[in-house]
């Protein structure tokens, strides 16, 4: 389903995330380190991972809930799976290969990408509000600046996308961003079928709706990010965790590099070293949160294509 070439590429970005890696614990002092994870219960640290599932299972379901709008009838696993695809493409430029969903539905469903292309950019749309206001709201606990900059720039880009996606210009500049990228390059959006999908999407009762699944599967990670604070023993509380783990994704999202890769990372080791936590520690923590929010989802998604990929 996916050509050598994009194999080659995703091979390049995982050797460039490795050597990443690789300096930061350099940096770290890996003796440091070392003595870091022998101090710590990290048996703790897997014992958190069925909450990262449960994201997952969460944000699918908004997925299923969202194809049944639009008049797609699959059982919840079919949904799943095609959700837990997408995750697969998160090492493109900000997520836009998710858009294989939408390869997988017309193999699937027969309907056109014109009509299911909507639903990559909705869900997108509903992730960018809930984390944005959630930042909005932690601002009131810790008045970091950078999240008040982030959370700026992420008001201003939410009502933007809106608006420019209800109207013609910006589903023409849409074409334009798929034809600059030769995977994908063939799927062309018909404006009039795209249109009436984002209408379906966007009636207040739908959008309340997934808005509110959307915030659900936000609060699951803020504790499963606290809860991997604590192993440290930290004196860090949810509302500052929160802040410094969605602040850093949506700076590695705004960035529109692959997976927000380094800068999502180098955001959060720099917001947690500010809040008083040693460089190996803050280290450590990103590896194992980042791990637990990004890598894991990526290699589940990976499971799921290959899955799917027998069956189309």
């Amino acid at each position: 389903m996916l050509k050598n070439n994009n194999y080659k590429k995703a091979l390049i970005i995982l050797i460039t995330v490795v050597i990443f890696y690789g300096i930061i614990l350099l940096l770290s002092d890996l003796n440091k380190i070392s003595q870091i994870l022998t101090s710590v219960k990290i048996e703790l640290y897997f014992l958190i991972f069925p909450l990262s599932f449960l994201t997952l299972l969460i944000q699918g379901w908004r997925y299923h809930l969202t194809l049944a709008k639009l008049d797609i009838v699959l059982t919840f696993k079919e949904s799943f799976l095609i959700y837990l695809s997408g995750l697969s493409m998160t090492l493109t430029p900000g997520g836009a290969g998710s858009i294989i969903k939408s390869h997988i539905l017309k193999k699937k469903t027969g309907r056109s990408f014109s009509n299911t292309t909507p639903i990559i950019i909705y869900e997108k749309w509903l992730e960018l509000v809930a984390i944005i206001t959630i930042i909005g709201i932690l601002l009131f606990w810790s008045n970091l600046l950078e999240s008040q900059i982030i959370f700026g720039i992420g008001v201003f880009i939410s009502i933007f996308v809106f608006i420019i996606f209800k109207k013609n210009i910006g589903l023409q500049f849409l074409n334009s961003i798929f034809l600059k990228f030769k995977f994908l390059k063939r799927f062309n959006i018909e404006i009039h079928e795209f249109k009436t999908a984002t209408k379906q999407l966007t009636t207040w009762k739908s959008f309340l709706e997934l808005l509110g699944i959307t915030y659900l599967s936000k609060i699951i990670p803020m504790i499963s990010v606290y809860l991997v604070f604590s192993i440290f023993d930290l004196n860090l509380n949810i509302f500052s965790s929160s802040q410094i783990y969605f602040t850093s994704l949506i700076a590695g999202i705004l960035s529109f590099i692959p997976g927000g890769i380094v800068i999502t990372e180098g955001s959060f080791l720099g917001l947690t070293v500010k809040n008083g936590i040693s460089f190996s520690t803050a280290t450590v923590l990103v590896l194992l949160v980042r791990f637990m929010t990004f890598w894991f989802p990526t290699i589940l998604g990976f499971i799921a294509i290959k899955k799917l990929s027998k069956n189309l």
